[in-house]
């Protein structure tokens, strides 16, 4: 503990030094002037020294190095101008909106510390905003299914080997082949999907990149080395294309497919896949025809199945085969008797000592330089012009998540970091409930806030791809606009900045008139496509409650149509009007509205029904990782669950291609295949290529 105190005052003051001098330095004056490395003998200063340079580049410090052309010596640069973090032109919408983002994310979102000093960083000086009202209505659940402690620590620890370069191992359980193996990767980046976390990064064993769940890690995660940096990650790397690619494009394309799409889901399909696939042939009809590179038919298979007919296979011929084999498989398996089933093997009892928290603590903790630098800056910034000024103990606590301890510890580092020669930066102490400031002269260049390091300036954009266009929608402003400017501050980290789901056009367009409509009591008149009845139909919706579940965004509302309360995903909406009149508050009751993943986006029924589903053994895992099936002894998997209608769920059981099969009620069964068997007739109308 002490030797890393010792090396944050040293790097500390080490940026101090290099700012304050008009000149380039060399390593002989690094030694000389700055704190910490005086004592030391030549080779230690050499490994020390070279081992802070790295350091701070990683923690996104551009200290530069030059080599003298008469002494051959290396001269070593810090300019402030690209170290402060440039002047931001933040309107108070956007400032509110920017801050909203910690609120909705605290406590279940991976990088809730570094947010939280990155927000810190960009509206310094200014008052916190209160919440928009819209905002208040408004909920994000991202943890996934697998979100656990154990998964945090990964979290972390990944963390610490993307931003050090550092290659790792690990044990990988693959559900494929059912086996697990010892794997060493290079990793590049975190990438959040569909509520789960996943490792890219190259593969030694495969020589390739690839995708690694977090929740199929397995023991601990080893550094290969003692090096400070065993890899670079390629300036070809592109961490954009793992945000927006659809299932069966996971790996190396092996092919393209070709589909029809029917008139009434063209608008959806084009707007779905506008990264993973492109039109080809628009019909007079309004039918389209796309094109789309594949890594893996079983999931473009699944997804064709799952469009409910008004997506059609025309190529590859092994496409249709396998489309038109599954649907048969279905009707076969629902059509006849009830199989029987294996045995159910008893569940594992783990006694868990604390009780469940709905929302598991942030896992990647802020690093600790970059605290320093930001609360430094704070401090600075609360000085009067004769160089003195005060915080609440209090105020500094809840501004930064830290408890009075840690607090006190960061005033005391602070306070020894100098410019050499003995020149201070500041001086503080915590006094009661108050931390008094005595600033130096040549503290005045830590009073604007550095620039963002890359994992503020990653949990920031990341931050914005899961609640930016709402974002952008509480702030009346376009997304585009907040965007470039939070951007232009983060240094050009580049890609592996920006790990999750983009926001797509539309998304916003939505959530801008939606969150207008909640925030001014009106009605919204929709045009919502129904994935169960495959048509669009028109709704007269008052909005009450905005949902992130996962990788979509609904809205709960008050459906004057239906006469009750409906769910609707924001990018099955094809348009919306946002009504002049205001709408009064109902009496309604949101139960059943709460689930992580809403079962319903059309019907809700008053009583829910039990439903068993069984999975075959190459399904099962999935359904035991997923969605805590219950194994049974031939390899196989049953779910026991109860569902409020019917249309989703036999949605789902299609996208298994025969791999889940209805074993209860006798009714559903038949539902089931008859759906099938409509949908093999229609299959059977598309011309093969």
């Amino acid at each position: 503990m002490q030797l890393e105190k010792e090396k944050l005052v040293r790097q500390l003051s080490l940026v101090a030094f290099l700012m304050s001098m008009n000149r380039p330095v060399t390593a002989r004056d690094v030694r000389e002037c700055v704190e910490g490395y005086s004592h030391m003998g030549d080779d230690a200063f050499a490994r020390r020294f070279y081992a802070d340079r790295t350091e701070l580049i990683g923690l996104g410090v551009p200290l530069r190095s030059t080599r003298d052309d008469d002494t051959g010596e290396e001269l070593y640069t810090l300019s402030s101008k690209q170290y402060l973090l440039p002047t931001l032109d933040l309107t108070d919408p956007e400032v509110t909106a920017i801050h909203s983002c910690l609120s909705l994310l605290d406590g279940q979102f991976a990088y809730a510390e570094p947010l939280r000093l990155a927000l810190q960083n960009l509206t310094l000086g200014r008052e916190n905003p209160a919440t928009d009202p819209a905002l208040a209505a408004t909920e994000v659940r991202l943890s996934g299914s697998d979100y656990s402690p154990e998964i945090a620590a990964r979290i972390a620890k990944l963390e610490t080997a993307i931003t050090k370069r550092r290659t790792i191992t690990f044990n990988y359980f693959t559900m494929g082949r059912n086996e697990e193996s010892e794997r060493v990767v290079d990793p590049y980046t975190l990438v959040w999907n569909n509520g789960q976390w996943y490792l890219v990064g190259w593969s030694h064993e495969r020589q390739a990149e690839r995708q690694f769940r977090l929740s199929r890690i397995k023991g601990e995660i080893k550094f290969t080395s003692r090096r400070e940096r065993d890899f670079e990650v390629p300036s070809e790397f592109d961490a954009s294309v793992y945000r927006t690619r659809p299932t069966w494009q996971f790996d190396e394309p092996k092919g393209e497919a070709e589909l029809l799409v029917d008139p009434s889901a063209a608008w959806l399909v084009e707007r779905s896949m506008a990264t993973s696939g492109d039109v080809t042939e628009r019909h007079e009809d309004g039918s389209i025809t796309m094109r789309t590179a594949y890594a893996e038919l079983s999931w473009l298979t699944s997804w064709v199945l799952s469009m409910n007919g008004l997506v059609r296979p025309i190529a590859p011929a092994e496409l249709v085969v396998e489309v038109e084999q599954a649907l048969d498989a279905i009707v076969e398996q629902h059509a006849g008797a009830v199989p029987t089933l294996a045995p159910e093997l008893p569940k594992l009892e783990i006694e868990d000592p604390a009780p469940r928290r709905r929302k598991p603590a942030a896992p990647v903790g802020a690093e600790q330089f970059a605290l320093l630098q930001t609360l430094m800056s704070d401090l600075l910034a609360s000085c009067n012009a004769k160089g003195e000024g005060s915080v609440p103990v209090a105020e500094l606590v809840s501004r930064y998540g830290i408890d009075d301890k840690k607090l006190r510890e960061a005033v005391d580092l602070l306070t020894l970091v100098n410019f050499g020669a003995g020149a201070y930066a500041m001086y503080a102490e915590v006094d009661g409930d108050t931390v008094k400031v005595d600033a130096w002269p040549d503290g005045e260049v830590f009073r604007r806030p550095a620039r963002l390091s890359p994992l503020e300036a990653k949990a920031l954009m990341l931050a914005l791809d899961l609640v930016g266009p709402l974002v952008a929608a509480t702030a009346s402003s376009d997304l585009a606009s907040v965007r470039t400017k939070l951007t232009d501050a983060f240094g050009g980290y580049g890609n592996p900045t920006v790990p999750a789901t983009a926001p797509t056009d539309s998304e916003t367009y939505v959530l801008e008139r939606l969150t207008t409509a909640m925030r001014e009591h009106r009605p919204l008149t929709i045009e919502y496509w129904s994935q169960a009845r495959g048509n669009v139909s028109e709704r007269t919706v008052e909005p009450v409650l905005l949902q992130r579940l996962k990788q979509h965004w609904y809205a709960v509302a008050y459906c004057r149509t239906a006469d009750a309360l409906r769910s609707f995903r924001l990018d099955r909406i094809k348009t919306l009007v946002v009504q002049d009149e205001v709408f009064a508050d109902r009496d309604l009751d949101l139960a059943g509205y709460e689930a992580d993943t809403p079962t319903t986006t059309g019907t809700l029924e008053d009583t829910p029904r039990a439903v068993d589903l069984w999975f075959s053994a190459d399904a099962a895992g999935y359904e035991i990782e997923n969605r805590n099936a219950a194994q049974l002894a031939d390899g196989s998997a049953i779910w026991h669950t109860a569902t409020n209608g019917d249309s989703w769920l036999i949605e789902e059981i299609l996208t298994y291609r025969g791999r889940a099969v209805v074993t209860a009620p006798a009714d559903l069964r038949a539902r089931v295949a008859e759906r099938a068997r409509d949908l093999r007739a229609t299959m059977q109308r598309v011309p093969v290529a």
